[in-house]
Order: C-alpha cells, then sequence, then structure tokens
C-alpha cells in the first residue's frame, strides 16, 4: 500500500510520454500539418471580399500571402532538394501563384502545399538531412533548407493572423 502513492504519479508519466523518440523529420512534418490547418482554417473564416486587401500599397494582399507561403511550400523543395512537386505544379506554376486570388482555390491551393510539405519533410532521411545545398546564397544542408521552410510558414501565419485582424476575422482556433 505504501507503493500505491509513488506508483500512481510514475504511471501518469509513464502514460504522457511517447512511445518512441520523434525523428526532426517527423517534428517538422507534424508542425507543418497544424500550421497547414490553421492557414486553411484562417483562409475560409475570412470574406472572400478581403481577400484583395493589403494593409499599404506595395505590400502583399491576403491572397498573395497565402499564395506565396503555398508556392514556397510546392516550389523550394524541388529547388533546394529536388523535390517534384505535386502533378498539376508545373515549374512556371511557382512564379505566377501569387496572382490566383479566387478563395476557394487559394484554400485548395494551401491544403495541397501543407500536405506536400509534410510528406516531403517526414520522408527525410538523416543521409538527406545532412545533404549540402545552397539555399539563396548560403551554403547549408537539407536540414537548413528544411528549417527555412518551417520557420518561412511561421513567419507568414503572424503576417496572415494580422491581416485577419484587420479585417474584423478573429483566428478560429483562438475561440
Amino acid at each position: 500500500m505504501r507503493t500505491l502513492p509513488l506508483l500512481v504519479p510514475a504511471l501518469a508519466l509513464s502514460m504522457a510520454l511517447p512511445a518512441q523518440a520523434q525523428t526532426l523529420p517527423s517534428e517538422m512534418a507534424l508542425d507543418m500539418r497544424a500550421v497547414g490547418e490553421k492557414y486553411v482554417s484562417l483562409a475560409e473564416a475570412m470574406p472572400a471580399s478581403a481577400f484583395g486587401w493589403r494593409p499599404a500599397e506595395g505590400v502583399r494582399s491576403v491572397s498573395e500571402v497565402f499564395m506565396h507561403v503555398a508556392a514556397a511550400n510546392m516550389g523550394l523543395p524541388a529547388s533546394f532538394m529536388g523535390v517534384a512537386p505535386p502533378e498539376g505544379y508545373a515549374q512556371d506554376w511557382f512564379g505566377s501563384a501569387e496572382q490566383i486570388t479566387d478563395k476557394a482555390e487559394v484554400v485548395r491551393h494551401l491544403r495541397a502545399a501543407f500536405a506536400h510539405l509534410s510528406s516531403t519533410l517526414e520522408g527525410l532521411t538523416d543521409e538527406q538531412l545532412e545533404t549540402p545545398v545552397n539555399v539563396f546564397g548560403r551554403d547549408t544542408n537539407w536540414t537548413g533548407a528544411a528549417l527555412l521552410l518551417v520557420t518561412h510558414s511561421h513567419e507568414h501565419l503572424g503576417q496572415a493572423i494580422a491581416y485577419a485582424r484587420s479585417n474584423g476575422v478573429t483566428p478560429p482556433w483562438s475561440n
């Protein structure tokens, strides 16, 4: 009976621990799935009339921010890691993606882009993570390129949240 008070917390702690250690690629993929859900829910919550809104002249609009992220998540793995984008996304699409302004189309591309990035990250091997690559003039490896993609998505999520709030939209996950 004396061990019961010690056993209960230990059992609770052991149930809270993951069954196995997560890898960096799987953790990044999990994060991008969660961030992708936020982008999609935010885009869906924004009225279509706000997709052309921009905070100032010369600054990306709502739809341009969403499509900038979608294009990066599709195109940068191809550029840096040689991972082909999904069918229907030719290399020349990335340069014109920000011209897509239709809400349903933007949401569709966001879903596809985050699914692609998540599966790309999850599939990386230890050997691939160490593969040298030049990213925007900086020598790094695939780990550095993957971290750039992850931080880029988070950076623009903050921007998209500010745009939403400026248009009277509360991010759905913060209610």
